[in-house]
């Protein structure tokens, strides 16, 4: 299990060259093996034959739902929750789940990564007005990964930690917790190009809500520094990349003399895309990495990390690139970000899938699935579950690759995205292909022509026409 979803836990690798990265992944691999062997000691290591029989004897204290208060854990502690009670508080569920981790014998690295998601839960609990669907996709996010290692250490599937949560979603619970205090909330600080991006992330109600209440985007103060900035994005969007380079470092020279680190920061981005696209990865990478650092934006500092560990994943580095789109995951959920969240989930998903580690890589895909369908977004829902189905594909459940691609083509058909829809509707009949059924895939090139009649994308129509043609 990767354990670095909290944001302090990330490294930065300043470049590519292959020797520097491997030495200094090397030394960072010995430092953690040599606290490890300090903090732990030889007396806690243990057979996986123990701790698996250890669990067995445990196992019939997971509560498999709802029931009153006969259910004690290993420390003699009940379950903190009477479900004798016509309301359960959100208070009450994290203790649970936290006693539930203990039971079964969870070892710590997994519980970090469960206690990640349910320390979104508490953040989102301790808002004036909490979303109860956040709350919920975090819970049966944590719920998936004790099921995980449950499946693992008894050889056998297990839901019973989900089928848990999904019943304790149908009591009434008070998801606002008993320490709220109402806090002021700070203006968004999120790049002006971000506006539609944030608004097709959240929720009809939620984002009509941020609307009303504070500014959807960051603008500098100083004026001169605002015309600044916007120069330098006229550069860039004409494609005028060394003048946009150059105006925006002038723009973070001028910020940072003025105190504006925000807009600093933000400079920094748009820096590394620039260099990114001219493939000057060294640069682009320090322009990122600034760019995280120096923002207070949750919503940037994750795009930085999907770009960095996109970067990353290109050259075939695993550590480094996890290690940023986790760091993606955690930020996106700072913020409520379920767009971002779900799209560093879908990196994670493919990354393993790129292993062959089929656990992780099914863990991830169904996360990513889980809080895109909160989103409401369908362009979201549809492009995550096409990106699931390329997974299956290469992992070769391609039963479960055609089911996904006609579930996103019906969403993009909803919608009217015909270039989603004629892909889908390609990669389908390539998997008809390789099951010897020509004319089912015949049929679905056939859909997949139709609908790039609807849409300019030449590239596409000429490699479908290539592949009818081969029939």
């Amino acid at each position: 299990m990767y354990n670095s979803i909290y944001p302090g836990y990330v490294n930065f690798y300043p470049g590519l060259n292959n020797r520097q990265v491997k030495q200094k992944q090397d030394e960072e691999k010995t430092s953690r093996q040599t606290k490890d062997a300090e903090n732990t000691g030889n007396s806690n290591i243990n057979s996986q034959g123990k701790q698996a029989a250890s669990f067995k004897e445990q196992s019939n204290l997971m509560p498999a739902m709802p029931r009153p208060n006969d259910i004690v854990f290993p420390n003699g502690q009940k379950t903190a929750i009477d479900y004798t009670k016509k309301q359960i508080h959100i208070e009450q569920v994290l203790t649970d789940f936290r006693n539930t981790a203990n039971a079964i014998g969870t070892p710590d690295d997994i519980k970090s990564e469960v206690e990640a998601y349910l320390t979104l839960v508490q953040k989102q609990a301790d808002k004036e007005n909490p979303n109860t669907q956040i709350i919920q996709a975090n819970l049966k996010n944590a719920s998936k990964i004790l099921d995980e290692y449950i499946t693992n250490t008894l050889q056998k599937p297990s839901k019973v930690v989900e089928t848990w949560v999904d019943t304790l979603f149908l009591q009434q619970i008070e998801y606002k917790s008993e320490h709220t205090e109402t806090i002021k909330e700070k203006p968004v600080t999120a790049h002006p190009d971000s506006v539609s991006e944030e608004a097709i992330t959240k929720e009809p109600v939620i984002a009509e809500k941020a609307i009303e209440e504070k500014p959807a985007f960051y603008v500098p103060q100083n004026s001169q520094l605002r015309d600044m900035f916007i120069q330098a994005k006229k550069y860039s969007a004409n494609d005028y990349k060394e003048e946009a380079l150059s105006a925006f470092q002038d723009v973070i020279d001028y910020a940072q003399a003025t105190g504006d680190v925000q807009t600093a920061a933000l400079a920094y981005f748009e820096q590394g895309k620039i260099f990114d696209d001219t493939n000057r990865i060294e640069d682009a990478l320090y322009s990122y990495n600034r760019a995280a650092v120096d923002t207070t934006d949750n919503n940037v500092k994750a795009k930085a990390h999907i770009s960095m560990g996109r970067i990353y994943d290109d050259y075939v580095k695993f550590e480094p690139a996890v290690d940023h789109y986790s760091a993606a995951v955690s930020f996106s959920g700072e913020s409520d970000n379920l767009g971002l969240q779900t799209k560093a989930l879908t990196k994670l998903g493919k990354i393993y899938t790129g292993r062959y580690d089929r656990d992780k890589a099914f863990q991830f895909m169904d996360m990513a699935e889980t809080i895109a369908s909160e989103t409401k977004n369908n362009r979201l829902i549809g492009m995550t579950d096409a990106a699931n189905a390329q997974n299956c594909d290469k992992l070769n459940e391609k039963h479960k690759a055609i089911n996904l691609y006609a579930k996103s083509a019906e969403t993009f058909q909803k919608i009217g995205y015909y270039e989603g829809l004629a892909e889908d509707y390609i990669k389908a009949g390539d998997i008809m292909i390789q099951y010897g059924n020509s004319a089912k895939a015949k049929r679905l090139y056939s859909k997949a022509y139709s609908a790039l009649q609807k849409c300019d994308n030449p590239e596409l129509e000429q490699e479908l026409i290539n592949k009818m043609n081969s029939l």
